[in-house]
């Protein structure tokens, strides 16, 4: 099975990023998942995943953002048809109320199998929850554009977002720990 697993770069200042770093952490565990390390770039980010899903071709695409604030793993539910930033990307834009894709519809769902993923999370003690709000910054637009673009091309392929907490607030080999048990669970292997 081919897993494509994204992350994105540091932004708004900050040094590190809990999803690359994770990310990295899963990559020593599962080596034969394919990776892909995103900007924190409104035009450059959904044109490399794009990019990504059309060479990859993958059987299942997990992607991965930080949540400022959050203590829990969010399993995000919904994507939604829309960029409004409240702070600049690393190329400097800030769009606002503006739709990712115009006359798309207004949301998409995962197709990631999240309530196959809580009971195990919950079961090694994972703080985690389902989210049907993964903002409107580039977290979102990557799952929108990826759940788009993967239905447009007719292309069956389970694809979702997770937002982990900043590795301050949750340490990474915990959130690698998290993205072992989704990739086995993905997978089918025993644990």
């Amino acid at each position: 099975m081919k897993i494509l697993v994204t992350a994105f770069v540091p932004f708004d200042g900050r040094l590190e990023n809990a999803s690359s770093l994770a990310l990295r952490g899963l990559k020593g565990l599962h080596p034969e998942i394919r990776t892909r390390i995103l900007p924190v770039d409104s035009v450059i980010a959904p044109a490399r995943l794009r990019q990504a899903l059309r060479l990859i071709r993958p059987d299942a695409l997990i992607m991965l953002g930080e949540a400022a604030g959050s203590k829990e793993i969010r399993l995000e539910t919904t994507a939604w048809n829309e960029l409004d930033f409240r702070i600049a990307d690393n190329g400097g834009r800030m769009p606002r109320g503006k739709a990712i894709i115009k006359g798309a519809p207004s949301q998409l769902s995962s197709t990631l199998p999240l309530e196959t993923f809580r009971e195990p999370l919950e079961k090694n003690g994972h703080p985690v929850r389902f989210s049907d709000d993964p903002g409107r910054y580039l977290c979102n637009q990557v799952f929108y554009t990826a759940r788009h673009d993967l239905d447009a091309n007719r292309m069956t392929c389970p694809a979702g977002f997770i937002h982990l907490p900043l590795a301050r607030d949750y340490p990474t080999e915990r959130s690698v720990a998290a993205l072992d048990l989704m990739v086995s669970e993905m997978t089918g292997r025993s644990l």
